[in-house]
């Protein structure tokens, strides 16, 4: 009855895209993991410091715009994997397995950015009504929430752009003088 409210499977896939496919079988990426476990850290500092966010309209505002954002890249994104499926045709042999499995795990992260946007827009919207000082600064709980959602939103920005360019280097033949992933000049 719930199950359109699950956004578990989401929440899933951007878990088990954090893997490290350079050996034969997907290895969780410990390091990538622990990173994106800083925004917990960061909100318990805040919250027991007794942090403020000067200017929370402006953060909402930069929230929902993210969301919206996200949310257009991702349709984007399923566009170009339909492309993808179109151009290995049916023969069995994938030429585009690796980039295939880039702009999949992708997808789960641009996904998860927008909830946490929206969780985040949520709890400033919140915040700004229960927790405004005289001054207008949004404090305690619901700052500090704010900003370890942000901060997550940020690491998952960070997370997509690498996999997005490698995408789009491989699959559109990036001369190796423009691609970055080439020391020098490369080949053409």
């Amino acid at each position: 009855m719930l199950d359109r409210f699950n956004v578990a499977p989401i929440l899933r896939g951007h878990w088990k895209g954090l893997t490290n496919g350079q050996y034969l079988t997907h290895r969780p990426d410990v390091v990538a993991r622990i990173i994106l476990l800083l925004p917990v850290g960061l909100f318990g500092y805040l919250f027991a410091r007794g942090a403020s966010l000067a200017s929370p309209a402006a953060l909402l505002t930069g929230a929902a715009l993210l969301a919206g954002g996200m949310l257009s890249a991702f349709t984007h994104l399923s566009t170009l994997r339909l492309k993808i499926t179109e151009w290995d045709g049916d023969d069995g042999v994938s030429r585009f397995s690796v980039e295939r499995d880039m702009l999949d795990e992708t997808a789960a992260h641009l996904l998860t950015g927008s909830l946490a946007c929206v969780l985040d827009a949520a709890a400033l919207v919140v915040g700004m009504n229960v927790s405004l000082d005289k001054k207008g600064h949004l404090t305690g709980f619901w700052a500090a929430l704010s900003a370890g959602i942000s901060f997550y939103v940020l690491l998952i920005f960070v997370v997509i752009l690498p996999r997005l360019y490698s995408a789009y280097v491989e699959i559109n033949n990036v001369k190796g003088r423009l691609s970055g992933f080439t020391r020098g000049k490369g080949r053409d």
